[in-house]
């Protein structure tokens, strides 16, 4: 479960205490405040003291032993439920979050939590009924908690079959500029219709759900055109997966391609002969094209298949009534009034399509059993080469080990094997985020080929980070070195799809990007000079050379190296990046906008792009304008001190205290993370403009001060 940091739970106190302003409530506070010592009071106390301490334990049994005295203090209970639910202790936090809805029944906090309790206990059921409950009260004013009971709340509702209702809850999220992976995948899995959790979808399905997810996020946040070429382009990677085509064709009616939206449709019947639901979108959109008696056709076929669906007796109605057929009409939209609202949609079909098998074995291994003899009978296959061996006992041991970096590494490394890129690259990057054992060797291996697979969709700096920070050991050095060139040089081929004529390019580059890291810049400049006198027109030396140069203050020379980028690459953001970011160095904002302005045009999803242009506006006086910008990085890469810090200095700006207060404690919580993982990992950000999501490395600390409002 997602969870929260300790500021947040201290902030919903008073939250909680406000909404919970009830009779009993105001005489068990007065009982806690008043003067002279009780032994309810003592231990009122004791517990806050050893809460504010850390001594969780301590806190725990005082908070039960004030309680055990007075059994109508709200706030003991929140406190009691809240500090169990930070131990992800869920079950023991149910009752005291059960009692504290009793005690304040309009406390929307108490029913979100005892909610989110128990989903985690398994209980769907209640937790569907009390995080509904939680939200029709109000919700919650936290931002960051207010999304987490959502996402769980659309993952209820999409195991339940209402689809619908899951994507309202879910693209409210979306829209709003709150996405992540994690919603992303709920949202693909609402789009497929797929009534399962995330941790029940066989990994195999995993990237079609991912992809499927990112087209909703686009119909979600508003971006008609760039969602129906995301359509395509979905489709085309999985032609035949159920209701693709026919979201599809919702994105196209919507838009108002009717007949092309009738097409997906008739796909969609090919594919799901069963369901009503392309039916009753053929009978609308028959409607929209003024021919009646299709519609009508179409209709009642959607009827015939689901003689309990109100819209499809409703679609039936309006054909009716469009054909002259009035008796026929009022007698279907009865039937439609009487069955209320659409029933859940859970199609066997799609639940044995997308669920992990558990018996997919195979005959080969039916005798073995689970746990370590499992792992290590996938082990030796993976070993062996068996690959589709390897994956399906991988598959049933990480059901019950989704916490093994190592075993997600060895699934990704089996399905790279297998060419199945899209699973390898989401599994293979869980396996490092959760962390990877074994040799040097097989380790460097998993990193290598994660490098390579990130250089292959795209995400080139990324690739960087992780080829620079691999400790590979031979015979991979080299092959590390020359994905390292080529995330550089931003190709995004395989390394043996690279031409021979090119090899020498992509070594030397890698060893530039080598030498950079060792801060080695004679060197480096030296061997870029020379690639750039043989290749001058490889794309991105010039921007590297450039980035490099302004790393040590070099702004004069970095800037040419960038407008010479930008001759090369002109529909790439980078270069204007480093413009931007090297005039801000320089203190002349205004003649930054431009260029990080062109960016944003270029680059509409970029977070740096988003943020230089706040800073930009911020330093030339327009805190206003600067706010929108840097909301909208901040969406993008909330764990970014830069954004906070900025926008703590524009809401001083514009009067606006407690927002900049509010940003000001993010940024030193953020700040003081991204100086203990330098610490740990070492500053590898010579390639940054400023980044939104690198580290704050030449910002006066102090500084900060300077954001309060005076």
């Amino acid at each position: 479960m997602l969870k929260f940091g300790r500021t947040i739970f201290h902030r919903l106190v008073t939250l909680v205490l406000l909404l919970c302003a009830t009779a009993p409530f105001a005489r068990a506070q007065t009982a806690a405040d008043g003067t002279g010592d009780t032994p309810f009071k003592t231990y009122v106390r004791s517990a806050n003291a050893a809460r504010d301490a850390g001594n969780i334990d301590a806190a725990l049994q005082n908070y039960r032993e004030a309680l055990k005295m007075d059994a109508t203090w709200q706030e003991g209970w929140w406190n009691l439920g809240t500090l169990l639910y930070e131990r992800d202790r869920y079950a023991d936090a149910i009752p005291a979050f059960q009692t504290l809805a009793g005690l304040a029944p309009q406390a929307s906090p108490a029913w979100t939590f005892l909610g989110l309790c128990e989903f985690e206990t398994k209980d769907y059921a209640n937790a569907l009924e009390h995080l509904f409950k939680g939200e029709a009260l109000g919700g919650v004013e936290d931002a960051e908690i207010a999304r987490v009971a959502k996402y769980h709340l659309g993952l209820l509702l999409i195991r339940a079959g209402e689809f619908d209702r899951a994507h309202a809850v879910l693209a409210g999220l979306a829209s709003a500029g709150q996405s992540s992976p994690q919603i992303t995948f709920a949202l693909g899995l609402g789009l497929l219709r797929v009534p399962l959790l995330p941790e029940e979808v066989d990994p195999s399905r995993e990237a079609l759900v991912l992809d499927t997810g990112g087209v909703a996020a686009q119909v979600a946040a508003g971006d008609g055109p760039g969602a129906l070429t995301a359509f395509q382009t979905a489709i085309a990677k999985y032609p035949d997966a159920p209701y693709l085509h026919y979201a599809y064709g919702e994105a196209l009616a919507a838009d108002g391609k009717l007949e092309d939206a009738l097409g997906e449709f008739r796909r969609e019947l090919g594919i799901s002969p069963q369901s009503a639901l392309p039916q009753v979108e053929i009978a609308r959109v028959e409607l929209g094209l003024k021919r009646a008696n299709e519609a009508l056709l179409a209709a009642q076929e959607a009827v015939r298949r689901a003689p309990d669906s109100h819209a499809a007796h409703e679609v039936l109605a309006q054909c009716f009534a469009a054909t002259g057929a009035r008796r026929e009409a009022a007698k279907e939209l009865m039937a439609a009034e009487t069955l209320g609202g659409e029933k859940p949609s859970m199609e066997e079909r799609i639940v044995e399509r997308y669920r992990t098998n558990v018996a997919e074995r195979g005959t080969s291994r039916q005798g073995v059993a689970g746990g370590d003899d499992l792992f290590d009978a996938a082990m030796r296959d993976y070993s062996a080469k068996q690959y589709s061996e390897a994956i399906a006992g991988l598959k049933i041991w990480l059901q019950q080990n989704a916490n093994s970096g190592t075993g997600w590494a060895v699934l990704g490394l089996s399905e790279f094997a297998l060419h199945d890129y899209d699973n390898a690259l989401i599994h293979l990057q869980r396996g490092q985020q959760l962390g990877l054992t074994g040799s040097p060797d097989s380790v460097g291996l998993a990193k290598y080929r994660l490098g390579i697979l990130l250089n292959h969709s795209g995400q080139f700096n990324a690739a960087e980070q992780l080829l620079m920070s691999a400790t590979v050991s031979e015979p991979l050095t080299s092959e590390a070195r020359f994905a390292l060139g080529m995330a550089l040089l931003h190709l995004s081929e395989f390394p043996d799809q690279v031409p021979s004529s090119r090899h020498d390019l992509v070594e030397a580059a890698g060893e530039i990007a080598e030498r950079l890291k060792e801060s080695k810049y004679d060197l480096a400049f030296s061997r870029l000079d020379d690639l750039l006198r043989k290749y001058p027109s490889a794309p991105f030396l010039h921007y590297t050379y450039g980035t490099a140069l302004t790393s040590l203050s070099q702004y004069d020379e970095a800037a040419e190296q960038f407008r010479a980028e930008i001759l090369l690459s002109p529909s790439s953001e980078l270069p204007y990046l480093g413009i931007a970011s090297l005039e801000l160095k320089r203190h002349r904002p205004a003649n930054a906008l431009g260029p990080a302005l062109h960016a944003v045009h270029l680059a509409p999803r970029d977070a740096t792009a988003h943020y230089l242009v706040g800073r930009s506006y911020l330093e030339t006086g327009k805190p206003a304008e600067a706010i929108g910008e840097l909301q909208e990085a901040s969406t993008m890469t909330p764990g970014s001190p830069e954004v906070h810090f900025s926008l703590a200095k524009a809401y001083a700006k514009t009067n606006q205290s407690e927002k900049a207060e509010e940003e000001r404690t993010i940024f030193a919580q953020l700040n003081a993370l991204a100086e203990q993982q330098r610490s740990q990992h070492g500053d590898q950000s010579y390639g940054s403009h400023d980044a939104p999501n690198a580290a704050i490395s030449n910002m006066d600390h102090a500084a900060i001060e300077n954001s309060k409002p005076q």
